[in-house]
C-alpha cells in the first residue's frame, strides 16, 4: 500500500490490514432460491423474492445460474446495493419481465470477443475449472499474459532461504506436533479465523502426507469460477459453486519485484489503469513499507482478476510454507462469508485507506451500499 503523496503508485494492492474489521459479515447478498446448506446459511424464504420485486423497479439482469437443474437469473434492483441483488427463475422471469430476460439471453447466445486463448490458459489452471463469459465487447486475453501457478521472482529479489521447522508425524499432524500448534483449519479445511493474518503450513519436509489438514494453500483451491466481462469494470470473477466462510478460493501470484521496480512500473502503467501491484507488506506495521510486491500483470492466475469492492466478500492472508522470510510471504485468500453461486468474487484493494488521509485515484464502480465512491491509496 502506498503512504505518502510523494510515493503514490497508482493502483497499488495492499495486503496489510485485510481483516474482517472493514467488512460486514452479516450482510446476505441476493435471495438466493433455497439450497441446502448444512449451516442454513442460504435459506430464504420465495416470499422474500416475491415481496422484492413487488416493491422496487428492476434494473438488470446481471448474471445466471443454474441451480439444481433450475435455471435462476439474478436481478439488480434500481436505487440498491448489489448485497439486495435478487433470484429469479426462468419461469418468474418470462411472465414478470418477458422483454428483460429474451434481451439478456440473446446477448448470451455468443460471446462477443473470441475467448479461446483464455481457455487454452485455464488449461493450467492446478485442480480449478474456469470458464469465460464475455458480452459486452470484443476485448479477449491480454497478448502478454501467461498463466502460472507458483510465483516468479525477478533476478534482483533474494530467494527464500529461512529454513522452516519440519515434524516427523504420520498420517497428518496430530496433537502436540509443533506444525498444528497454531491451528489453522477445521477438518473440512475451511479457515477457523477469517480475521487471522499470518497462516504457516506444513512445509515440503514434513512427513505428514499430502492429506495432511494443514495442507490447504499449498494443495490448490478446487473451486469452480468463470471470468466474467463487465462494462465499467473490465474483467471479474463470479463463483459457480457456492462457498463457505472460511474456504481457500486462490493464491495471489505473479512476478516478485523490488519495492524501486513497483515505483517504477506503477507510474508506468497507471495512465491506462493496468496495475496488478500488491504489497508484501502483511508482516509490516501501518508506518513501515514493504521491500517486495508482486506484479501479476504479465504472469499470474485467476486472482489478477479479482475485482475492489468496498464491501468486499475475500480477504488475503500471510502463507508460510517453504520458509518463514516476512519479506516473502505468499498470499492466499479466502472467503470470508458463505458467497453464493453468481456472486463476483471482490476483495478490498486498500483494507486500511481512510478518506483524507488517503490519496483518491479512480472512481469505484464496486456498487455496495458502503461504496466509497473513489478508490484510495
Amino acid at each position: 500500500m502506498t503512504r505518502g503523496g510523494a510515493k503514490q503508485r497508482g493502483t497499488r494492492r495492499s495486503a496489510k490490514a485485510s481483516v474482517t474489521s472493514h467488512v460486514n459479515l452479516d450482510l446476505q447478498p441476493a435471495h438466493q432460491p433455497v439450497v441446502e446448506s448444512s449451516e442454513g446459511e442460504i435459506e430464504e424464504e420465495k416470499e422474500k423474492v416475491t415481496s422484492s420485486r413487488r416493491s422496487f423497479e428492476l434494473e438488470a439482469i446481471v448474471g445466471d445460474a443454474k441451480i439444481e437443474g433450475v435455471q435462476h437469473f439474478e436481478i439488480q434492483w434500481k436505487g440498491l446495493g448489489i448485497e439486495h441483488n435478487s433470484w429469479c427463475t426462468k419461469d418468474e422471469m418470462e411472465i414478470e419481465y418477458p422483454e428483460t430476460l429474451a434481451k439478456y439471453l440473446r446477448a448470451l447466445e455468443n460471446n462477443r470477443a473470441n475467448v479461446s486463448k483464455f481457455n487454452r490458459l485455464f488449461q493450467y489452471a492446478k485442480g480449478q475449472s474456469i470458464s469465460v463469459l464475455n458480452t459486452v465487447d470484443d476485448v479477449d486475453c491480454p497478448e502478454d499474459f501467461t498463466y502460472i501457478n507458483h510465483n516468479i521472482y525477478s533476478d534482483e529479489v533474494p530467494r527464500p532461504c529461512t529454513p522452516m521447522f519440519w515434524c516427523e508425524c504420520t498420517n497428518g499432524c496430530h496433537e502436540g506436533c509443533e506444525c498444528a500448534s497454531e491451528r489453522n483449519y477445521n477438518k473440512d479445511g475451511r479457515l477457523i479465523s477469517v480475521g487471522k493474518g499470518r497462516i504457516v503450513e506444513c512445509g515440503p519436509l514434513c512427513k505428514c502426507g499430502d492429506e495432511c489438514i494443514n495442507r490447504v494453500v499449498q494443495n490448490g483451491s478446487k473451486a469452480e469460477l468463470e471470468l466474467r466481462r463487465y462494462l465499467h469494470k473490465g474483467w471479474g470473477v463470479v463463483t459457480k459453486c457456492p462457498l463457505k466462510k472460511g474456504t481457500f478460493v486462490a493464491e495471489y501470484v505473479g512476478e516478485v519485484i523490488t519495492t524501486d521496480e513497483a515505483e517504477r512500473r506503477g507510474f508506468k502503467d497507471k495512465p491506462q489503469g493496468l496495475t496488478y501491484l500488491y504489497d508484501l507488506d502483511n508482516e509490516f506495521f501501518a508506518s513501515d513499507c514493504s521491500d517486495f510486491s508482486i506484479d501479476a500483470k504479465t504472469h499470474g492466475k485467476i486472482s489478477r482478476f479479482f475485482n475492489h469492492s468496498c464491501n468486499p466478500n475475500m480477504n488475503t492472508h500471510s502463507i508460510y510454507i517453504e520458509h518463514r522470510d516476512p519479506r516473502l510471504h505468499r498470499l492466499a485468500i479466502f472467503a470470508t462469508r458463505y458467497i453464493r453461486i453468481g456472486e463476483e468474487l471482490t476483495i478490498d484493494y486498500s483494507p486500511g485507506a481512510v478518506e483524507g488521509e488517503s490519496v483518491k485515484t479512480d472512481p469505484c464502480h464496486c456498487g455496495a451500499t458502503n461504496c466509497r465512491k473513489f478508490m484510495f491509496f
